[in-house]
């Protein structure tokens, strides 16, 4: 009692000092880092001889954030204010939404939750009604609400399960924008803001969000907020009562906040909370007392900017009790370091337990994936193998056929069954290719095609014929292969009865390739071609062109139609006696 009446006395003196120094010398803020500053002006230079109302409001958001750096919050408000009569009335922008965040978080600071939850809200609808930049805008949006319902989550005497809940799905609602926008420093911020609401709760995860944090922002060299992460990881040490992890993190930021000349007013008074907390937990009440000094000297600055002064003056209050208890408690932290072990002991329990239900689980796995991949092996074997059945199959016809013509001495019966043979040796070619090939229900156009037409030229006596071959690395499925197949056997066919004999030199070309997503296939010869008075719909027939109604002509339409493609007939150049070029598009 005696130790708490001279601590009370103490921060009545302390009241004084501070209420006179408010009166008789400025607020002893943070310096105004002299680069940031010259930025805000820059700007605000080159809006007014411009005439830029937009970069005017930007010169004075730029304000607003250096003077937010050095705690000088209701100078912070004035700037951003004055942005927010500019850009409030140009209606829903990015920038308004960002704005809106700005406001949030300084009324927040100064302990207005109200009129920061109004102004989190606001930002929230102007994001969600933009067309440009709105998962950006949303992200900012989301922190604002979740940052402002934590801190209001915190003050309650019992905090309620369902708004915890809320917070958690306002962080998880940023995280997917995060990663979808591939934002590397707004995945790390979430992971930070998790790390820090779950070890409120004490959740051991929360070590390993705030571990991930650090990597990527030290990664990006972020060290303000890498400092910043730094406190919250040793805070979560200190929550799970392993002070001896959070000394070397809080030294080695301390260390980066004075190398690098941060000089913000929000990551200072961090340091020091987090130095108090943990003398009080290692029992070093002097150093406790000396670091809990300088934090009071901070937070004077926060006590001092409250433009209404009273809830930030119990806040401070209200903590400084807090630690003269814990100062008086040493008790208590044996106590604490008793529970500490017993939870360690049930978290080794519980870990153990995932390992050894993670370890069954990935036997089961495993011996699924193994079956699943016998089954496939199965599959294949199956396939293949009744590709190889077809393929005899169709051999076999072919074979009869062949030997049926040789008993025929009727010419034109003859050149029917031959044709009938060449059209169902295209397909047996076809199941060859699928049975050799890695592919079981795909075809290489390159290989089938030249198979398919050097076939059906040996067969018409034609095997040295000059053959020019185009054709691009292209599969094709066995349902498309098929009537493909049957369309170049007739073309090739009607080519060796009806171009080739009367030219001196033949040739035959065929080049085929896809273009915009679609295959394209020319096949040109240079025999008499059409003539001035027939159609490009004709076809040979004795040097006269007959109509479409052909078996030749039927089954290549037929084969386009399966195809759902397009297909031409025309002379290879305007002059005639050139040969035929067939073209034929489909999508492949």
């Amino acid at each position: 009692m005696r130790c708490s009446s001279l601590y009370v006395n103490y921060l009545l003196v302390m009241w004084v000092l501070t209420s006179g120094v408010s009166k008789a010398q400025e607020i002893p803020y943070l310096k105004v880092q002299p680069d940031r500053l010259h930025t805000a002006k820059e700007a605000e230079q080159e809006a007014k001889k411009k005439n830029d109302p937009l970069l005017l409001a930007e010169a004075f958001y730029l304000y607003g954030k250096t003077y937010v750096f050095t705690g000088d919050y209701r100078t912070a408000q004035a700037y951003y204010l004055k942005s927010l009569r500019i850009q409030e009335p140009r209606g829903d922008s990015f920038e308004l939404s960002r704005l809106y965040v700005r406001l949030c978080e300084s009324e927040e600071r100064m302990g207005h939750f109200s009129k920061a939850l109004q102004y989190a809200r606001l930002s929230l609808a102007v994001a969600q009604r933009l067309r440009v930049d709105k998962d950006k805008a949303l992200v900012r949006s989301y922190g604002a609400l979740a940052h402002i319902y934590e801190t209001m989550w915190s003050t309650q005497a019992q905090p309620r399960q369902s708004d915890f809940d809320r917070i958690l799905s306002y962080y998880r609602k940023r995280e997917l924008l995060c990663y979808k926008l591939k934002d590397t420093l707004g995945v790390a911020e979430v992971n930070l803001e998790l790390g820090t609401l779950f070890a409120k709760v004490k959740d051991p995860g929360a070590i390993a969000y705030l571990e991930e944090a650090l990597n990527l922002f030290t990664h990006n060299h972020k060290y303000g907020i890498q400092v910043n992460t730094m406190m919250h990881l040793a805070l979560a040490y200190l929550s799970f009562g392993k002070p001896q992890q959070a000394f070397p993190i809080l030294n080695k930021a301390e260390q980066i906040y004075a190398d690098k000349k941060l000089n913000e007013y929000e990551i200072r008074l961090g340091l020091e909370t987090q130095f108090v907390r943990y003398y009080e937990a290692s029992g070093k009440w002097q150093q406790a007392f000396a670091r809990l000094r300088k934090l009071n000297e901070l937070e004077k600055i926060k006590l001092l900017a409250d433009q209404n002064g009273a809830i930030t003056r119990l806040n401070v209050e209200y903590e400084t009790e807090k630690r003269e208890a814990l100062l008086n408690a040493q008790k208590k932290a044996i106590d604490l370091n008793t529970q500490n072990l017993h939870l360690h002991r049930q978290v080794a329990i519980a870990t153990s337990a995932l390992f050894i239900i993670a370890a069954g689980m990935s036997l089961v796995f495993f011996r699924l994936y193994r079956k699943n991949q016998r089954i496939s092996r199965r599959n294949e074997d199956l396939v293949k193998e009744q590709n190889h059945r077809v393929k005899n199959n169709l051999q076999v016809v072919s074979s009869l056929l062949s030997l049926q013509s040789k008993r025929l001495t009727d010419e034109s019966a003859k050149r029917a069954i031959e044709e009938s043979r060449l059209r169902v040796q295209s397909m047996a070619i076809l199941h060859q290719r699928l049975y050799d090939g890695d592919k079981l229900a795909e075809a290489n156009l390159d290989e089938f095609i030249r198979e398919v037409v050097t076939s059906v030229l040996k067969a018409y006596g034609y095997p040295t014929l000059k053959t020019q071959f185009s054709i691009d690395d292209i599969t094709l499925t066995a349902d498309k292969a098929v009537p493909l197949g049957l369309i170049l056997n007739e073309l090739t066919t009607n080519a060796c009865k009806y171009a080739f004999p009367d030219t001196v030199n033949p040739t035959f070309s065929i080049n085929c390739y896809r273009k915009n997503g679609k295959i394209q296939l020319k096949v040109a010869d240079n025999g008499p071609g059409f003539g001035a008075d027939q159609t490009n719909t004709g076809w040979y027939e004795s040097d006269v062109a007959i109509v479409p109604v052909s078996f030749g002509m039927q089954l290549i339409q037929a084969q386009v139609a399966q195809l759902a493609g397009t297909c031409t007939f025309s002379n290879d150049t305007d002059g005639v006696g050139r040969g035929i070029v067939f073209s034929l598009e489909f999508k492949g």
